[in-house]
């Protein structure tokens, strides 16, 4: 297996370099499977997220609830991976996160984007960068939904890279130099 590879501060998976996604497919395409089970988000974005209360209510449908105090779970982890270090749960309702709508949209990111505020002011790190993510403080592809939904499934033939598909994801993470620099790599002028 090849060794890690270091952007800036950030140590990124080879990974993220030899695996691909079937034409068209990537978190572009997505099928809001990942949200499913909810996400952990750092205390800071709970925080954020129950300041904007009021505004993220007036995106809600009724698979979703208004009950602020129904959002998060409650059980604080330990993660070190966090910038805090702690982590706490969305609720799971209607069998998928608390903030995803019936039509599949992340209530946060609509209410960031509809209110002015940015698409992801108030969306969770590990959502903006679904499938990617940072595990024992390295950047790498995260499995959870491999093989279940297209968007984020790999195929054996090189077809669009993660590198590609997931630009966004690995700009925001990396930042837009650390993207570039991941792209060197990629092609292999590094």
């Amino acid at each position: 297996m090849a060794e890690h590879i270091r952007i800036g501060r950030h140590s990124v998976d080879p990974v993220i370099l030899e695996k691909s996604f079937a034409s068209g497919c990537g978190p572009f395409a997505c099928e809001s499977t990942c949200c499913s089970a909810g996400v952990y988000v750092d205390l800071a974005e709970r925080t954020n997220i129950l300041a904007h209360k009021e505004i993220i209510k007036k995106y809600l449908d009724e698979t979703q609830t208004s009950d602020h105090t129904r959002w998060f779970d409650g059980e604080v982890v330990e993660d070190p991976d966090y910038p805090s270090g702690k982590a706490v749960g969305t609720e799971v309702m209607n069998g998928k996160c608390i903030f995803l709508n019936k039509a599949g949209r992340c209530s946060l990111q609509v209410a960031g984007s509809e209110e002015n505020l940015g698409r992801w002011s108030l969306k969770p790190f590990y959502c903006v960068a679904f499938p990617i993510t940072v595990e024992d403080g390295v950047v790498t592809f995260d499995d959870f939904v491999e093989e279940k939904p297209s968007c984020c499934s790999f195929v054996d033939e090189r077809q669009t890279s993660i590198v590609t598909a997931c630009r966004e994801e690995l700009e925001f993470v990396l930042g837009t130099a650390g993207y570039g620099e991941l792209v060197r790599h990629h092609a292999g002028t590094v």
